[in-house]
């Protein structure tokens, strides 16, 4: 089920140089929102299902689409690997007892 979001239009100013690289006033404003919804995920501010959501991308196709502007679909640190890692070792050890 797609759901409906409430939508306002904004007006912005680019260069004619970004216009032609991006080809049309249509082609520029996605790219614009598709910016806008990625870096708000780079940030943290937003989850990547809810960018899905906000792009009208199914969130299975995300991890590619993710992918094409280096986003990891995972965002791990390094303390949290280390942490997971250090669980699962546990789980191994009481497995083979």
């Amino acid at each position: 089920m797609k759901v409906k979001f409430m939508s306002k239009s904004i007006y912005m100013e680019i260069p004619d140089e970004l216009l032609k690289l991006l080809g049309s006033e249509e082609e520029a404003a996605k790219e614009a929102k598709q910016s806008l919804v990625l870096d708000l995920v780079r940030r943290g501010k937003i989850s990547r299902a809810k960018a899905a959501d906000l792009l009208g991308i199914d969130l299975w196709e995300m991890p590619a689409f993710l992918s094409e502007y280096k986003i990891p679909w995972f965002n791990y640190s390094k303390k949290q690997m280390e942490q997971d890692m250090a669980t699962l070792r546990r789980f191994d050890r009481k497995e083979s007892t």
